[in-house]
C-alpha cells in the first residue's frame, strides 16, 4: 500500500503576517505598550524593549539620542543599559516639542537618571537642535545611536532622518519607532486627527522607504522582521 506524502503543517507566511498584523494593531488600540521600566512609564511594547537592548548590547555606543522624551521613561531604559554595559563617558540625549512634569521628575530623581546628559526642547527634526545635540557630545565620532520616537508623519520622520543619519556612527544603528502606523488606518487609533490627518499614506514606515531609496549607507536590519509582534521590527537601520 502506498505511504500518502506527509502534509505540511506549517502556518503559511501569508497566515503569520496577517495575524502579526493583526496583533500589533489590537496591541495598539488596546494600549499594550503601556509598560514600566525601573518604575517609569515607558510606552514601548516588551518586544520591542527587548530588541532594543539586544542593539545596544551589540553597538555599545558612547551616546544614544532619542527624539520623544514623553515621560523620560525610555531616556531612563537606555541610560540603564548604558550603566549595567559600564559606559560611563557618554549618555544619552533627549529631545521633545515640550517637556512633560512627570519627565522633569523622572530626569530630576530617579537613580539611572545621571546618564541622561541633556533633556532638550524643541523640534527635533530642526537643524537647530540638532547643533545643540553636537554641542552636548562635544563634536561627532564617538559610537552614536539614534533612536527617532515623536511625530510620525512621514515628511518629519524622514527630515529626521536625514538630519541625524550624519550622527550615527559605522555600525551603529538609527532606529525608526512605529512603523506600525500604516497598519493602524482603519483602527480607531488610525482615525485622521489634525496630527495625522492619513496614517496609512504618512508615517514612519513610507519615511523608512524613501530614505533608504535615497542612499546606499543604510540598510535594514532583517534579523527582527516577522518575529514576534512589535510596533517597528522593520525600523532597524544599520549604517555600513
Amino acid at each position: 500500500m502506498a505511504m500518502s506524502e506527509p502534509h505540511d503543517t506549517r502556518v503559511p507566511d501569508y497566515v503569520m503576517a496577517d495575524l502579526r498584523r493583526m496583533l500589533a494593531r489590537i496591541g495598539a488600540n488596546e494600549h499594550w505598550y503601556e509598560q514600566q521600566w525601573l518604575g517609569v512609564p515607558v510606552w514601548q511594547l516588551p518586544e520591542d524593549l527587548m530588541r532594543l537592548q539586544q542593539i545596544v548590547a551589540e553597538v555599545r555606543p558612547k551616546w544614544i539620542i532619542e527624539t520623544g522624551t514623553k515621560f523620560g521613561g525610555s531616556a531612563i531604559f537606555f541610560a540603564s543599559l548604558l550603566e549595567l554595559l559600564g559606559i560611563q563617558d557618554g549618555g544619552v540625549i533627549t529631545v521633545d516639542l515640550i517637556q512633560q512634569p512627570e519627565a522633569v521628575q523622572t530626569l530630576k530623581n530617579h537613580p539611572h537618571s545621571g546618564l541622561v546628559r541633556a533633556a532638550l526642547i524643541g523640534d527635533a527634526a530642526s537643524e537647530e537642535t540638532v547643533e545643540k545635540i553636537r554641542g552636548v557630545m562635544n563634536g561627532v565620532g564617538a559610537t552614536t545611536l539614534v533612536f527617532l520616537d515623536d511625530n510620525h508623519n512621514a515628511e518629519h520622520v524622514h527630515t529626521e532622518m536625514v538630519r541625524y543619519a550624519p550622527l550615527v556612527t559605522s555600525g551603529s544603528y538609527l532606529i525608526v519607532a512605529d512603523t506600525v502606523f500604516e497598519d493602524l488606518a482603519g483602527t480607531p487609533v488610525g482615525l485622521p486627527t489634525d496630527k495625522y490627518p492619513d496614517v496609512a499614506r504618512s508615517n514612519p514606515r513610507v519615511a523608512v522607504s524613501r530614505f533608504l531609496a535615497e542612499r546606499n549607507d543604510f540598510i535594514r536590519d532583517e534579523r527582527f522582521r516577522g518575529r514576534g509582534i512589535g510596533n517597528f521590527d522593520d525600523g532597524f537601520l544599520r549604517k555600513s
